[in-house]
């Protein structure tokens, strides 16, 4: 058996994969957008960060905080740079002072076990009073502590998109194991989705939000050679049909719950996963042994 059926398999399911993501991204980065889930958790570990210093807001409120994303106090980004200039006036109580004497005033003030004041109180022990020095090395700082949360919001979208993932396949009953199954057993639908791969393959993904490539996405999906979709049953409705084939009495709901877990976890991995994921097998299709040698 060559690899002929397999590859042009693995085509078919990558481009399903592919259009579903499209999908599914889109709803993802709307709510994310409706939300600000990326300001939200921003700020909110902020906050946690100065562990409930009295004048806390005063941080996560700052003008250099906020930016000009047009969403007060919700940015989804703040430059190290920014930051560092905020944390200056933040620590400053404007008396007459020398500056940096209010600076080490600001940072007494903070809870004895914050890890913030541990820290500014390490990074102004080091700076010798020299405030550019100290607003560099607060800069540096925030952009590993940053790099840590951008760490822990890229885990949240994983879990988050793999839920969109599975609305998406149960919403539009896309099976992953009855997938397969139909493209192993049926040459024409193989070779209409490898012709489909064929004249999307070269186009990059684009913007997943753009709504005109959502709405390619969602028609492309409705055009697939595949069962995919859902067929209320004579005298029942969707939701009945849907119920009835979670439910069936021949056990094959657990078959279904499962194509649908696969569907939701491949959907999860996102659109560029899949495009480069395509290309490679595109290339492989046309690659094939060259003359005189044999095919391994």
């Amino acid at each position: 058996m060559t690899l002929g059926p397999v590859l042009d398999v693995a085509i078919g399911m990558t481009m399903t994969y592919l259009l579903l993501s499209i999908i599914a991204t889109a709803l993802q980065e709307s709510v994310a957008s409706f939300l600000s889930l990326r300001g939200t958790k921003l700020r909110d570990a902020l906050k946690g960060l100065l562990q409930g210093a009295a004048n806390d807001a005063a941080l996560a409120n700052h003008a250099m905080v906020r930016g000009v994303s047009g969403k007060a106090n919700l940015p989804s980004y703040v430059e190290p740079a920014n930051f560092a200039c905020s944390v200056v006036d933040f620590l400053a109580d404007g008396s007459k002072a020398p500056f940096f004497k209010q600076i080490e005033d600001g940072l007494a003030k903070l809870p004895q076990d914050s890890d913030f004041r541990n820290a500014m109180t390490t990074l102004a022990a080091q700076s010798g009073q020299d405030l550019d020095k100290f607003r560099a090395s607060v800069g540096t700082w925030y952009g590993h502590w940053a790099d840590r949360l951008s760490g822990d919001y890229k885990r949240f979208s994983h879990y988050f998109a793999l839920g969109f993932g599975l609305l998406v396949a149960v919403a539009l009953n896309v099976d992953s194991l009855h997938l397969a199954k139909t493209l192993w057993t049926d040459r024409d639908g193989r070779a209409a989705m490898v012709a489909v791969a064929q004249a999307y393959g070269p186009k990059a993904p684009g913007d997943p939000t753009n709504p005109q490539q959502i709405a390619a996405a969602v028609k492309a999906v409705a055009a697939l050679p595949l069962p995919i979709g859902w067929q209320p049953k004579p005298d029942s409705n969707l939701l009945c049909t849907m119920i009835d084939t979670v439910f069936a009495k021949d056990g094959s709901g657990l078959t279904v719950i499962l194509g649908w877990l696969a569907t939701a976890l491949a959907v999860s991995l996102g659109a560029p996963f899949w495009f480069d994921t395509l290309q490679k097998f595109m290339n492989m299709r046309g690659t094939g042994p060259k003359p005189g040698e044999k095919a391994t």
